[in-house]
């Protein structure tokens, strides 16, 4: 029953995570296709675990070591620029370093995207990319207030 149950709970989550970000270029690089790769962090959170940060979707990626999947994030990120509606981007000797993005949505809910590539930054000199998507009734200016703390 439990199996049953877990299967059902797929078949209604898998479709979400791939609407989710369909329209955008970012889609590519977060549709699952890095998930059985070693250096690839996957992430995917719905559901109460999110209410206190009003939102309701959730999907992260973390690449360490694998140039050719970070420069395929940073340039994904890159090509969803047009459709932001607000962004604030951060670059280190003309590169970029991280961004935000407040990206049009026909429904209820906002959309963001967030990036950083540690491998720009002085302090921290990782050689790691990251991308997350979020969906929710919040803001871009409470996001960041909560990605600071």
């Amino acid at each position: 029953m439990k199996r049953l149950f877990y299967i059902l709970l797929l078949t209604v989550i898998m479709p979400m995570q791939l609407m989710a970000q369909k329209d955008l270029n970012i889609g590519r690089v977060l549709d699952g296709r890095y998930k059985k790769n070693p250096q690839v962090t996957d992430v995917v959170v719905t559901g109460q675990r999110l209410s206190g940060y009003s939102l309701n979707y959730y999907h992260s990626l973390t690449v360490n070591g694998d140039a050719q999947i970070m420069n395929d994030i940073a340039q994904a990120f890159k090509d969803d620029e047009p459709k932001a509606t607000d962004k604030e981007l951060s670059t280190i000797g003309g590169k970029l370093f991280s961004g935000f993005y407040q990206l049009e949505y026909n429904g209820e809910v906002n959309r963001f995207v967030f990036f950083k590539d540690m491998r720009q930054s002085p302090s921290d000199k990782r050689n790691a990319v990251m991308i997350i998507y979020m969906e929710g009734h919040t803001s871009l200016s409470a996001l960041k207030r909560r990605f600071k703390q």
